[in-house]
């Protein structure tokens, strides 16, 4: 009896698994599927306006995007991100009224379109030059959207281990500001005015440098302060100025310079890329940098943004 008892749960296992397995949306979270019909236009055009590149320090897209007319779709309806292009009467019309319903022309979203745990955004116009005016119009938007998307994601793996009470409350009693810790960081190097923390398999480091008066957030300023703790704290890294961009966003509703770019230690024969935001809040001045050293893996994107939302959790702890 026992026998039959253990048979019957395992195929009630099996079973499930094989549900779960279909059920929920597959692919990588930057995998984007741009479903269009007729001509290439209005996928490239939207592919080209979306697509970014980092150098990490080889060349990794934001996005991974898959152009595919409407009947290759059907091989693809379980991943994760879909982008709907339609125009009234083509063949992506029918699959938009499947994902939307009846609809005007617009931008609209959802999700559990085609699959558990999907994402699809859908647009119409009623003709191939509203599409194209419609999508530059709303470029940023709709990448935004996608971003939005991907962080949600990597969200969700970032904080999979569970969220560090102790340390955010231990750091902010140290510091006076503090972070949502994922589990499974420690602290790496303790001074004055600089913090490390890092986390191996693939080694990352996330680190603070703090002062009690503002400091200029020019891009220049900003790497030569990099070069100068790289010296101090880690054995000579140095920023290599070529792969750097900078930019400014808003950050806990201050406006920061955020900067991509490589850095690279030529006495350890290591490198990798990095992150960082600076920024000036109540009179004080915080760089929170964070970098990746993984030789072993060619896509490194993904820890930098897992880590910048780890960054943005930050807070001024109240004395």
């Amino acid at each position: 009896m026992w026998v039959r008892k253990i048979s019957i749960s395992l195929l009630i296992l099996g079973i499930l698994g094989c549900v779960s397995y279909e059920q929920y949306a597959r692919g990588d979270a930057r995998d984007v599927m741009i479903v269009f019909d007729g001509t290439l236009r209005e996928a490239r055009f939207l592919r080209d306006i979306l697509q970014d590149t980092f150098y990490t320090p080889h060349a990794e897209p934001l996005f991974n995007i898959y152009p595919l007319q409407v009947e290759q779709f059907q091989s693809y309806r379980g991943y994760k991100n879909v982008v709907l292009l339609a125009t009234y009467g083509a063949r992506s019309f029918e699959l938009f009224q499947e994902a939307f319903g009846e609809k005007g022309s617009g931008m609209y979203k959802g999700k559990n379109i085609f699959a558990d745990g999907d994402f699809v955004i859908g647009i119409l116009a009623s003709d191939e030059y509203n599409l194209l005016d419609f999508l530059n119009i709303h470029k940023e938007e709709i990448k935004n959207l996608l971003l939005e998307r991907v962080n949600e994601l990597y969200s969700v793996k970032t904080y999979f281990a569970g969220h560090n009470k102790k340390m955010k409350k231990e750091f902010g009693g140290k510091y006076g500001f503090t972070f949502d810790f994922p589990n499974g960081w420690a602290y790496a190097i303790e001074d004055t005015n600089f913090v490390c923390i890092a986390k191996h398999y693939p080694d990352r480091f996330m680190s603070v440098y703090f002062e009690s008066f503002e400091r200029p957030l020019e891009k220049e300023d900003l790497i030569a302060l990099r070069n100068s703790l790289g010296k101090r704290y880690f054995e000579g890294d140095r920023v290599e100025k070529a792969y750097t961009r900078a930019s400014r966003i808003p950050f806990k509703g201050v406006l920061a310079t955020r900067i991509y770019g490589v850095w690279q230690n030529d006495s350890l024969i290591r490198g990798g890329p990095f992150e960082m935001i600076a920024f000036n809040m109540n009179g004080r001045f915080y760089l929170i940098d964070m970098g990746v050293f993984a030789p072993e893996k060619l896509r490194k994107l993904e820890y930098l943004m897992r880590m910048e939302l780890v960054a943005r959790t930050f807070e001024i702890v109240s004395p």
